[in-house]
């Protein structure tokens, strides 16, 4: 993750966080993944904790309403214009 823009300026705390939350969809995605195999697998032959999953989901929920509440907090203060979130739950 770069904390600079290619010019060398910082990047805005709203696209740090949009970064962090791309590259959290895999841990998502193990997540999911080790969810849906604890359903058919016995929890010795996963490789991670189902646990330590649904922790992980929830992080990636969190993620999410930070990304939305920093860009219409941003949009509040004239910063950017009509923020959306890039991505939904159906896309992941």
């Amino acid at each position: 993750m770069m904390p600079t823009s290619h010019a060398g300026l910082p990047a805005s705390p709203m696209r740090l966080l949009e970064m962090l939350t791309d590259r959290f969809g895999v841990f998502e995605a193990l997540g999911h993944s080790t969810i849906k195999l604890n359903r058919c697998t016995s929890a010795d032959e996963l490789s991670d904790d189902p646990q330590v999953a649904e922790a992980v989901l929830e992080f990636a929920d969190d993620l999410r309403t930070a990304r939305a509440a920093s860009g219409a907090w941003a949009e509040g203060k004239g910063l950017v214009q009509h923020w959306e979130l890039a991505d939904s739950e159906d896309d992941a």
